[in-house]
This record gives structure tokens, sequence and C-alpha cells, in this order.
């Protein structure tokens, strides 16, 4: 017969063991990661900016925290008046529409994260093209002088410049579920741009007026039910940002005041931020401002030292 306060014995001798093994495996698990820097403090979140420079000179991929910090307006050289950058899966990507005499350029570049690897013709036989989004496994672009919104493949292929058509001088492009937004920005020097469009992730349903009254919209994001634009003005002389409903209702065209010729525009946990550009034609931009999503709080000088900045996103 077998003992009773025996067996408990056992049974209180096996549980410690199998304790003690479970708390080993787990501190291996996390002195491994802290030994081999994978998951032993949270990532650091980032802002990329495009130094679009003077009339299309500037060439490079700018980054800092999102707090500020860490800036390197070179992150990535090589560029060709980058405009629109977005990150993606590893990658951060940039346009390179070249000089802003009819923005020449044709292609779009890639780099990894850590700014290796950089590829400055990663898809070609494009039209000017500005700002860049991706979702789900494709990257769509707004082609400035082309008047249309492309769309490829990540991996580059399928390029299809002519996606959706009938836009006006289109500058910026974001995705909120299943539709995608653009800028109206115009021709003449954004004198007649006035209209934020919208259209369903496939292409159909295409409304180039869906919000109206803007003054040459360059650069747009969506963040929770809210759409934000740059108002970049006539002949690059605006100051606002304006703000409306998903539903393209509650129009705001100045929802945040003093910015310089604004551009890029991306927003990230509780704030927006924008690149001001500085026009006309980048002369005097070298900022990166940002304010809190209700539009206070507005810091025209968050970053310094950027070469006429266009495009802005966080990754």
């Amino acid at each position: 017969m077998t003992d009773p306060a025996l067996n408990q014995a056992r049974s209180k001798v096996a549980s410690r063991s199998l304790r003690a093994v479970v708390l080993a495996g787990a501190l291996a698990v996390v002195l491994g990661a802290a030994i081999d820097g994978q998951a032993a403090s949270p990532a650091v979140a980032h802002l990329y900016w495009t130094n679009y420079g003077v009339s299309g000179t500037g060439g490079s991929i700018g980054r800092a925290t999102v707090a500020g910090g860490a800036v390197k307006q070179h992150f990535v050289t090589g560029a060709s008046g980058p405009v629109g950058v977005v990150v993606h899966g590893g990658y951060v990507y940039w346009s390179n529409p070249g000089i802003d005499v009819n923005s020449p350029g044709t292609t779009i570049g890639r780099a990894k994260l850590d700014g290796t690897g950089v590829n400055q013709a990663f898809i070609s036989g494009l039209n000017s093209p500005h700002s860049l989004a991706i979702s789900g496994n494709y990257i769509y672009w707004a082609s400035r002088y082309g008047n249309t919104i492309g769309r490829a493949k990540l991996n580059g292929t399928g390029v299809n410049s002519n996606f959706i058509k009938g836009a006006i001088g289109p500058w910026g492009v974001a995705i909120a579920g299943s539709h995608i937004f653009w800028t109206n920005y115009g021709a003449n020097g954004g004198s007649d741009g006035t209209t934020i469009g919208r259209a369903n992730l496939n292409g159909s349903g295409v409304n180039q007026s869906f919000i109206t009254g803007a003054g040459a919209p360059a650069g747009i994001a969506v963040h929770g039910a809210f759409i934000y634009w740059s108002d970049q003005g006539s002949n690059q002389s605006g100051t606002t940002i304006g703000r409306a409903t998903l539903a393209g209702t509650g129009v705001d065209e100045s929802f945040i005041t003093g910015t310089d010729s604004p551009a890029g525009i991306t927003t990230s946990g509780l704030y927006v931020y924008w690149a001001n550009f500085g026009g006309p034609h980048g002369t005097r931009g070298t900022t990166i401002g940002r304010a809190k999503l209700d539009g206070s709080g507005a810091n025209q000088h968050f970053i310094r030292g950027a070469s006429s900045p266009g495009g802005i996103t966080v990754g």
C-alpha cells in the first residue's frame, strides 16, 4: 500500500521542478533576446522626409526619431529631386521626379530601413511620380504631369501608370480601408487646384471632386476618422493644413495655420507632421512641423536643417 504522505511529498517535488524548468526557459528567452538585440526593447519609430532642394537640386532622404532626435539629413543619398516617401515591410521607398521644370523624372527608388541596398530605379518608366502610398501587395503614386494615379506590385512588376485617370496635376496620395484619396494640386503653379479625389481601391467609383475648396492641395494623410491635407497655395504661397471627415464633411481649410508652403503630411500616434517646403521652388524651406491631432500645440520648427522638404512619412 502506498503511503499518502509520501505521494503528497513526491507531488510537491514534481511541481517545484516543473516551475523551475518553466522559469529557466523564460529566462533563457529573455537573455537570448537581449544578447542578439531582438525584442530586448521596442523598436523606435522614425520620421523620413525627402530633401527636394531648391528647384529639385536636392538628392537625399532624411531621418529622425518621431521625438525629433537623431536627425540625419542625408540618410539616403543619390536621389533626384525626391518628393514622395513611404515605409513598408523593411524598406523605404521614394519618388525621383527630378528638377521642377515639368518634373521629368521617371523612377521610384528603394532601400532597406538601415539605408543600405539603395536602388534609385526600383520602378522605372513613370511620368513625374510624386507622393507614394502602399496597401496590401501594391504601391501607388501620383503622376504629377501625367494626371493619373499609378500602381505596381511591391516587387516592382505589373506597372500601370494609368490605374486612375482624370486627375488634375495630382500630388499627394493616401489610402484608408477600401478607398484611395489624392490631391488635385492643379496646373499653372497650382492656381487651379481646389479638390481632393477619391476612388475605390480597385480603381472604380472615381470622384475627382470628393472634397472641394482646397488651395493647391499637396500632401494628404488619413488618421482615424479624418483626412488631413496641406494647402500649398497658388504659386506655393499657402500657409494652412486642412481637415475633413472621411465622409468628406466638416471641411476646415484652416485647421492648422502658420505653415510655410506645406508639402508632404503624415500622422503618427497623437501627432500630425508636415514638411515646410518654403516656396516658391523651395527657396526657404528648412523645417518639419508638428502639432497634436486636434490642431493644437503647433511647432513649425520641430526639426530643422532640411532642404526644401517635400514628402514625409513614419515607419
